[in-house]
């Protein structure tokens, strides 16, 4: 029985259409950089792709949460050190200086003009916002000043937390009330005191001692405040060296499973290669059968 020559045209045209269907398929998925397209092409690995897919979203939001924190704490960080300065050298010094008794009336005034506009800067500092408008010191109650102008705390009494990886939070802002506590009321008290005239040298007295306790115990809290901060942006740089190995890991497992990888690249290629010359191969065939006259029956 020979072969028709009808019958070898159309089966080199059903071959050459199955070659152009392996080739577009090739490309399509080389144009996507995936092998997989349909989870219908590998079911577990769609399968392992949005598992691995979620685990990353999770890494990337966890990697946001922490450079949001760095910032609010960094930012925070600044306000302390600045905090720390006046402390230690202009109300500090202040201080000395108004328990001299040399001074004039005049002069005890302008030196409590001088701790009135130190205890202002300290209080916008503890009154400080962020970029969003948002009061550092007050807690959760952000849009409360954490003092009103008496030097009352009245913030929250919560700081803010927040979750920096699976199952580690930390604060990201201290309490106005756990950093300057009754700094305020103690100023206040000495400045009125300086003012006095005549001076009652006992309660002036009495006045800059509970001053500089208080600027003691302010330091105090302060020292606290700055070695928590230190520690948890310490603890912010380990977590992110391991997150960015796991987000690099995970990265990887996604790729594996959708085809994206390297390795499947570079066999996708060989097969697109392999896939011109079967098609190049299967158009000359078809080609040359169009020019047959011949008409062999069956």
């Amino acid at each position: 029985m020979r072969l028709s020559t009808l019958y070898m045209f159309k089966q080199n045209a059903e071959s050459m259409s199955q070659r152009v269907s392996e080739n577009n398929n090739i490309y399509l998925r080389l144009s996507a950089g995936k092998s997989l397209l349909r989870a219908s092409d590998d079911p577990q690995g769609a399968t392992d792709a949005v598992k691995n897919q979620d685990a990353l979203a999770k890494l990337e939001l966890y990697r946001s949460v922490r450079s949001g924190a760095r910032s609010a704490m960094e930012h925070e960080e600044s306000i302390l050190s600045s905090v720390g300065s006046i402390i230690t050298t202009s109300l500090t010094e202040k201080i000395i200086a108004a328990k001299s008794d040399t001074y004039s009336a005049e002069d005890r005034a302008a030196l409590g003009k001088e701790l009135s506009g130190i205890r202002g800067t300290l209080f916008d500092l503890a009154n400080t916002r962020d970029s969003q408008g948002r009061y550092i010191f007050s807690g959760y109650h952000t849009d409360t000043a954490p003092f009103d102008a008496a030097g009352n705390y009245q913030g929250g009494s919560e700081a803010r937390q927040q979750t920096v990886a699976d199952g580690t939070g930390m604060s990201v802002s201290r309490l106005g009330d756990a950093v300057f506590g009754d700094i305020f009321a103690d100023l206040d008290k000495a400045v009125a005191e300086l003012s006095r005239d005549p001076i009652d040298r006992d309660e002036l007295e009495k006045a800059l001692s509970a001053a500089s306790q208080a600027v003691d115990k302010g330091m105090d809290r302060l020292g606290k405040a700055q070695a928590e901060l230190g520690t948890h942006l310490q603890q912010l740089d380990s977590l992110d060296l391991s997150g960015e190995s796991l987000i690099n890991d995970t990265i990887v497992k996604v790729q594996n499973a959708i085809g994206a990888d390297y390795g499947t690249m570079t066999s996708l290629i060989m097969d697109s290669k392999m896939s011109e010359y079967a098609l190049n191969a299967s158009m000359m065939v078809f080609q040359s059968m169009q020019k047959m006259n011949l008409f062999n029956k069956l």
